[in-house]
């Protein structure tokens, strides 16, 4: 008899002890240990969806003291910057690109940082100038920080992806399993997740363990 699955929020860990410094994030996590031994005052974390830049982030928020803006925070006609913290983090702040109101904020909020002697850790999908900023003098200054690149994850940082969004779901799995997974599975965080998801979900409708020939099968499906 198939069990039906009942769908249960997890908690994503983002702790130092739940993250793997690979070569594919070293840079990144190099500057972050710099910290504050910066050129600059800010720094930004490039990188792809999934890919790392949010859990980087609070590695510095929780090394720094800082506080966390959102890009809605930045959004508000009513937003303040010689009032904001002074160590801010913003993840995905591209998300601010073409909005007025927001980059004028953001703009005001790096002056108010640099002349104040504050700290601005950005994340963005590219770097500033392929972010699709459209104020010419927040651009500009962008431009002026330094920015770690997040690559493509490589196969142990694939392995502690897999590993870790299992253990995010309170599964445990055998290491033959995630020998299994890393070599077939899509290289990008996103697609991980989603297959972590799928399985999981399969194992808890068959009410089984997953196992090689249930990732074979999840895997062969999604190429159909």
């Amino acid at each position: 008899m198939r069990q039906i699955p009942l769908i249960l929020p997890h908690n994503a860990a983002m702790g130092a002890d739940d993250f793997l410094v690979t070569p594919s994030n070293q840079d990144a996590v190099a500057w972050v240990e710099k910290y504050p031994d910066w050129p600059a005052h800010g720094l930004i974390i490039a990188g792809g969806a999934g890919s790392g830049k949010s859990h980087i982030l609070n590695l510095w928020r929780h090394q720094s003291g800082a506080d966390i803006l959102t890009t809605t925070d930045l959004s508000a006609p009513d937003f303040t910057a010689s009032t904001a913290p002074h160590k801010i983090a913003i993840d995905n702040v591209d998300g601010l690109a073409g909005h007025a109101v927001g980059e004028e904020n953001l703009f005001h909020l790096y002056n108010h940082l640099k002349s104040s002697g504050g700290s601005l850790l950005l994340t963005m999908a590219r770097g500033a100038g392929q972010a699709g900023f459209v104020l010419p003098d927040l651009r500009s200054r962008l431009l002026t920080l330094p920015t770690a690149t997040l690559a493509a994850p490589d196969d142990d940082l694939l392995a502690a992806l897999i590993i870790k969004q299992f253990r995010d779901r309170q599964v445990a799995l055998d290491a033959g399993v995630v020998s299994y997974i890393v070599p077939r599975a899509a290289r990008d965080a996103d697609a991980i997740r989603a297959l972590v998801e799928k399985l999981d979900h399969a194992a808890m409708a068959e009410g089984r363990k997953i196992s090689i020939s249930l990732v074979r099968r999840i895997l062969e499906a999604g190429d159909e």
